[in-house]
């Protein structure tokens, strides 16, 4: 990479001395050329991190579904449960990422109320499940919302959001919170 940044600088410099620019200019038109090329490069270090960072949390989430898949095999209704849960969280997630404003948030809140219904309704089973299968379902909760929070918190620093979907943001993360081993 070095050795074509430096042809270009080169090329920049024989293209740029026969059109008027002097030394100078082309040194600065270098230097900037470099800043915006270091930009670009951090911009992409920072999603490829971004993005090997949701493919790690996608395959912990992915291993601790398996394991509950497992302890719930014997239950009736459990694997039900569990893909239930799984889209429930996919649900809250795309719904948290559309909201982009204050109007955004309000038309959210019916969305959000609705979740939380969704994620009382598996309280019953919950309850009913044996300890080893309440403690795996609880790791797909915990992994799930550990993924959740970030953007809960992503949407709650919009300005006007806050007071908008705080309640019920609250109110869900209260409901999700009791799925405790």
């Amino acid at each position: 990479m070095k050795r074509s940044f430096g042809f270009c600088v080169v090329l920049m410099s024989l293209v740029s001395i026969p059109m008027g620019c002097s030394p100078e200019a082309v040194k600065e038109m270098s230097k900037e050329s470099t800043a915006n090329a270091k930009a670009a490069a951090d911009k992409i270090a920072e999603k490829t991190k971004e993005a090997a960072g949701e493919m790690a949390s996608a395959t912990g989430l992915a291993d601790l579904m398996g394991k509950a898949q497992e302890a719930l095999k014997s239950v009736e209704g459990g694997s039900d449960m569990l893909k239930n849960v799984s889209e429930t969280f996919a649900k809250a997630t795309s719904t948290f990422k559309s909201v982009t404003d204050a109007d955004s948030a309000t038309a959210a809140l019916p969305d959000i109320s609705k979740l939380t219904e969704s994620f009382g309704g598996f309280s019953d089973l919950y309850g009913k499940l044996p300890d080893a299968a309440k403690s795996a379902v609880s790791s797909v909760f915990a992994s799930a919302l550990g993924d959740l929070k970030p953007v809960l918190d992503k949407v709650l620093a919009i300005p006007g959001v806050e007071a908008i979907l705080k309640p019920a943001i609250d109110a869900l993360l209260e409901k999700i919170g009791s799925f405790k081993a």
